[in-house]
């Protein structure tokens, strides 16, 4: 029953560090994460400032794992190119292990003592309206639980030298010295699945040898605790695309090219800094750093001729247009609302772009005279339309899951502006279902337009089509390089253009040169032409609502 006790009490002090970790990397992540996306590419002007980036970030943000997906979002969303995002990963490994650093403080000091005085100032902090100082509130109170969780984890977990029967498996020179390496990076890998992130798992592996693990053995572990913290980045690739999935397998194969490269050097490596660092937790946490630097340096070294090769094999494999389906995986990333944003407004272009195309199409149908072509832009009008529905109904669900995290007031709004976008978009769809239909009707009755009513027609079919890819511009752009002033410029052509063709529709008809049914398909033609065009005004509009 004691031993019962022990065990309970040992996991349930690993739960609050975890805990206590996630607390402090998703706070640190909504106050540096947003800035940090808007200045990426000024910090990563070559491969060095690169690395740096990676290195601080990671340490500003505790948590390697969080970076990772970071840099994930900004490939998924085309703000970095695989070069860059490569050494963001890099950097992120190292600054792994100075938050590694940060927890050696906590435990080579009695931190403990400042954890209740911290609070004095964090609940205050805490408690408040504005929402930068409530999450540097939670940020120092994620710290003095770290404390808390760091003083009951070297009380409570058992020393190996109670278990004589693990004793002895540990400590036995036998043949299967290296299956036993294999077994304990495997279990730093199963750990820092479980806990999510590698200095949690790492931290609990230094802790370890003070209950009487073997250096070497928990050495393994933090070998298997980096390959284990890849897990994470892997998971979040299934929503992004090719690009997120490469970056990806490229964090596993540089941290399992790290574990393989070191693998039979640990021996010497923890002989070598025995002979100068006595203390285990400060040997073990040397030891991550110097497999980080050095792989870190390697990597480096090679990284032009591995992103040059990565890029050029991407062109030649070029996606197809068609996205895959979006997937909402909490454990991608995170609670961080803003990077479902990303991904969230990148499927918004993709709906965009598949109006600009419905557009387009709709202009061919004016002139086009043969049967048989005509047949098939309506059978292209029909299957973008499907395409439509089912992409809105995926981004219209994607953006109400992001309601359930915690977010601030700019991001509601966002997202609000994105559902406005989002049905504006798919009402463009529906009304050139209507058109095709009116074209085709047209048609089967032999319904005549003067050459002049179909010169209007065109002018606002040229209209739409640049109205359109303002809009597109509109969304990729950032908040303050969106133009509102050209889509007004084009909105007020369109209108005019309508009018001019309705004064030119009833010429037409008090001269006779138009049947009655002709005239009434056409009426319909450039009111439904003058409703598109509303609709991606007012789409361009919502951009504007802050």
């Amino acid at each position: 029953m004691h031993i019962l006790l022990i065990i309970l009490q040992a996991l349930g002090a690993i739960a609050l560090f975890i805990y206590a970790m996630k607390m402090v990397s998703d706070n640190l992540q909504a106050i540096s994460g947003e800035g940090f996306q808007h200045t990426i590419n000024n910090l990563t002007r070559n491969n060095f400032t690169t690395f740096l980036t990676g290195t601080v970030f990671t340490t500003s943000i505790q948590s390697s794992s969080a970076a990772s997906i970071f840099v994930l979002s900004f490939v998924n969303a085309g703000f970095i190119n695989l070069r860059k995002a490569f050494g963001l990963i890099i950097g992120a490994n190292v600054g792994t292990t100075l938050t590694l650093w940060l927890i050696l403080v906590g435990l080579q000091f009695q931190l403990l003592y400042i954890a209740l005085p911290l609070l004095i100032v964090a609940v205050p902090l805490y408690v408040s309206y504005q929402r930068n100082r409530r999450l540097i509130g939670e940020t120092m109170i994620g710290f003095t639980m770290i404390f808390f969780a760091l003083y009951f984890l070297k009380t409570f977990l058992p020393d190996i030298a109670d278990f004589h029967f693990i004793q002895d498996l540990l400590n036995s020179q036998s043949s299967w010295l290296y299956a036993r390496y294999l077994l304990f990076i495997v279990i730093g890998l199963l750990l820092t699945l479980v806990v999510h992130f590698s200095s949690a798992s790492i931290a609990i592996s230094v802790l370890l040898v003070t209950k009487g693990l073997p250096l070497e053995l928990a050495a393994m572990m933090i070998l298997g605790a980096n390959i284990g913290t890849t897990f994470t980045a892997q998971l979040a690739s299934f929503v992004g695309n090719k690009s997120t999935r490469i970056v990806a397998n490229f964090h596993t194969c540089f941290n399992v090219f790290s574990a393989l490269l070191f693998f039979f050097l640990v021996p010497f490596i923890i002989s070598f800094l025995q002979q100068y660092i006595a203390n285990s937790h400060i040997l073990l946490i040397t030891f991550d750093t110097i497999i980080n630097v050095v792989t870190a340096i390697i990597a480096l070294l090679f990284l032009n001729p591995i992103s040059e090769y990565f890029e050029k094999k991407q062109i030649k494999t070029q996606e197809s247009k068609r996205l895959d389906k979006m997937n909402f995986l909490l454990a991608a990333f995170g609670h961080n609302a803003n990077l479902y944003l990303n991904e969230a407004t990148k499927n918004i272009l993709r709906l965009a772009a598949i109006s600009r195309r419905t557009i387009q199409i709709l202009g061919r149908m004016i002139t086009e005279s043969d049967e048989g072509k005509f047949k098939i832009l309506k059978q292209r009008v029909l299957h973008l339309e499907n395409e439509s529905d089912q992409v809105e109904e995926e981004i219209t669900s994607f953006l109400m899951k992001i309601y359930n995290l915690e977010i601030n007031e700019s991001k509601a709004i966002r997202i609000n502006q994105l559902l406005v976008i989002c049905h504006h978009l798919e009402s463009i769809s529906d009304i050139a279902i209507k058109m095709t239909a009116i074209h085709n009707k047209r048609r089967n009755s032999n319904s005549f337009i003067t050459p002049n009513l179909r010169a209007h027609m065109s002018l606002m079919q040229q209209e739409l089509n640049l109205a359109i890819s303002f809009l597109y511009q509109n969304l990729s752009s950032s908040k303050d390089e969106i133009d509102l002033e050209k889509p007004r410029e084009i909105e007020h052509r369109i209108n005019q253009q309508y009018k001019l063709a309705e004064a030119d529709l009833i010429k037409t008809i008090e001269k006779d040169k138009l049947a009655t049914l002709s005239a009434l398909y056409y009426k319909e033609l450039i009111q439904n032409y003058e409703l598109i065009g509303d609709h991606i005004y007012k789409a361009n509009m919502t951009l504007s609502k802050n």
